[in-house]
């Protein structure tokens, strides 16, 4: 994808890869939507990401506001080049 199909505010989801690219202060951050909790799949909304579930939200950051979620979502990394953007994800 390219590096400037990620919106300022927002977020820019992936449904068929199951995760979700942000800017965060500059930073452009890509997160895994499985929710930590019992595996369901967080949504993208205004204030971050909310599980449909169990109702954990969580920061645009992946940070856990609000439970039954025991942490964060997983962060991915991402690497840029010729500002083309692409996300790793180690399987295990």
């Amino acid at each position: 994808m390219a590096a400037a199909d990620v919106p300022g505010e927002g977020a820019l989801v992936l449904p068929r890869h199951r995760c979700a690219v942000v800017k965060n202060g500059g930073e452009v951050q890509a997160f895994d939507l499985t929710c930590p909790h019992l595996g369901c799949t967080v949504k993208a909304t205004p204030e971050g990401f909310a599980c449909p579930c169990h109702g954990s939200r969580f920061k645009s950051n992946g940070e856990v506001v609000a439970g039954p979620a025991p942490r964060a979502l997983r962060r991915l990394e991402v690497a840029e080049s010729d500002g083309v953007l692409s996300i790793v994800r180690e399987e295990g």
